[in-house]
């Protein structure tokens, strides 16, 4: 099987994608279902977030606390919280831009399961990074960061042609997708070695659980996926589907063969053609005893 054959790469990822036809607000593209839901969501949980009486609550049971590990409902609920405006609108950006490209690639459900599974190993970097400095285990985490890591890190590899616009310089998108890891990665160990480091109130390694949940997703678990079904197959099924191809590819000659007696005559053939033509009839002479 080649790499073409892989789930990932089922669609031309180094032509332009397709583009979704209609109109957004404003003559912007039009999100997919996924895209357009999380949006939403993001959107009205941030203006609840305003209200006296629901930001605490929100806080409390929707962000991820290393001390409260044990709580699996926080690493999705955390991805939606977001700690500003400016939070929430770069993250949205991101998202919408780039979303709908893996989206309009993969499908609502599956782009879905991936952006959420990047965010809650966000989540579990954050936790793990905690214990390990042994501090900060009070600290909680929000936000959608983590997810739209993933989402840059899958569409650097998957449209190598696409440029952004990063601190008002266009880019090609893995230069910017390198810059964000190289910062990200900066941090972590800044704040790994440096005890008194904060990284500026940013999660950075959920940044880096992110990335490295979306590299995984593209790169290992399509090959886990073929050894797999490899380990599978019962024994000498190998063997019996290269008989059929070779069956098939004979078959084939044959009638090419066939279709050049009808139209020219046989003494058209080539000596080639008619041993092959021979050696066919004497197989099937045999098949048949």
């Amino acid at each position: 099987m080649s790499w073409r054959d892989r789930p990932y790469a089922q669609q031309d990822y180094n032509s332009p994608p397709p583009q979704r036809s209609g109109g957004f607000a404003g003559g912007m593209p039009r999100p997919g279902l996924a895209v357009k839901y999380l949006l939403i969501i993001n959107i009205v949980v941030f203006f609840l977030q305003v209200l006296p009486d629901v930001e605490g609550h929100l806080f409390d049971w929707g962000t991820v606390v290393p001390a409260l590990w044990w709580q699996p409902w926080r690493y999705i609920t955390c991805q939606f919280l977001h700690g500003g405006l400016f939070h929430l609108f770069f993250n949205m950006i991101g998202l919408y831009f780039l979303g709908m490209l893996l989206e309009s690639g993969w499908g609502a459900r599956r782009f879905l399961v991936f952006y959420l599974v990047c965010g809650v190993v966000a989540g579990v970097a954050h936790v793990l990074m905690a214990f390990a400095m042994d501090k900060g285990i009070e600290v909680p985490l929000l936000g959608a960061s983590g997810g739209v890591y993933g989402v840059v890190i899958a569409c650097a590899i998957l449209f190598p042609h696409i440029r952004l616009i990063v601190f008002l310089f266009p880019m090609p998108i893995r230069t910017a997708a390198a810059l964000f890891l190289g910062i990200a990665v900066f941090f972590t160990l800044q704040d790994f070695f440096n005890p008194a480091a904060t990284g500026g109130g940013i999660a950075h390694v959920a940044h880096l659980g992110g990335a490295v949940a979306a590299a995984v997703w593209i790169w290992v678990l399509p090959k886990l996926r073929m050894r797999l079904r490899s380990s599978h197959r019962p024994a000498g099924q190998g063997q019996w589907e290269k008989k059929l191809k070779q069956r098939r590819e004979q078959q084939e000659k044959i009638d090419s063969i066939l279709d050049k007696i009808r139209s020219e005559g046989i003494g058209s053939l080539s000596k080639g053609e008619k041993r092959t033509l021979q050696e066919a009839t004497e197989q099937q002479r045999r098949d048949e005893l």
